[in-house]
């Protein structure tokens, strides 16, 4: 079997990417895990989902090198709470990662669904379209989420970095239209062929 090397730097660049985003985020200003977990949700999710514990762990781990540091911010009405800052280490090495060329420019997806179009002769042709239309309606709340995102960033308060946000937010809107266009054309096909059985070869 061929070893996949590009497979490997990307799994292994999984981890640090996520070190970048919390990075960049902190780079705008400073912000408490829930305020990074809102931040993802509004604005990078699309590109890089992350879960709240996964974000304090990775915050956990900045600290130990020195990439973030952290404050306790007295609150009158509520309890303390504490607040993460990018340390100029951490700026250093932020914008390195941002000069530096990816090793690879291939996400690797695992994409079950289409995994099941490519063995499609093997299922029954309307379980088939039954299965994209699934796939169809989750794209298109997909796309709904997206111009969620859009409002979010267009109203937020972070000038300077609109643009760009706007700019992988387009990858996004451009990446699930071409999603539906394609499930919406298999159904077709598939719903204009004669019945047919699944093969058992």
């Amino acid at each position: 079997m061929v070893e996949c090397n590009q497979c490997i730097v990307l799994t292994k660049g999984v981890h640090m990417s996520l070190a970048y985003a919390i990075l960049g985020l902190l780079s705008c200003q400073d912000m408490t895990g829930y305020d990074l977990k809102y931040y993802f949700d509004a604005s990078v999710k699309h590109i890089w989902p992350a879960h709240l514990s996964q974000i304090y762990r990775e915050l956990k781990g900045l600290e130990k090198k020195q990439w973030v540091d952290s404050f306790i911010e007295p609150q009158e009405t509520r309890p303390d709470r504490r607040v993460y800052r990018i340390t100029g280490l951490g700026s250093e090495e932020f914008g390195k990662w941002l000069n530096k060329v990816p090793d690879s420019f291939h996400a690797v997806a695992r994409d079950e669904t289409t995994l099941r179009v490519f063995f499609g002769s093997k299922l029954a042709a309307e379980e088939l379209v039954f299965q994209l239309q699934l796939f169809l309606k989750e794209k298109k709340e997909v796309l709904s989420f997206l111009e969620h995102i859009e409002r979010t960033i267009r109203e937020s308060s972070f000038e300077s970095e609109k643009r760009y946000w706007l700019f992988s937010l387009r990858k996004g809107f451009k990446v699930t239209e071409a999603e539906i266009s394609w499930a919406e054309e298999c159904i077709q096909e598939l719903q204009s062929l004669p019945d047919r059985a699944p093969s058992d070869r």
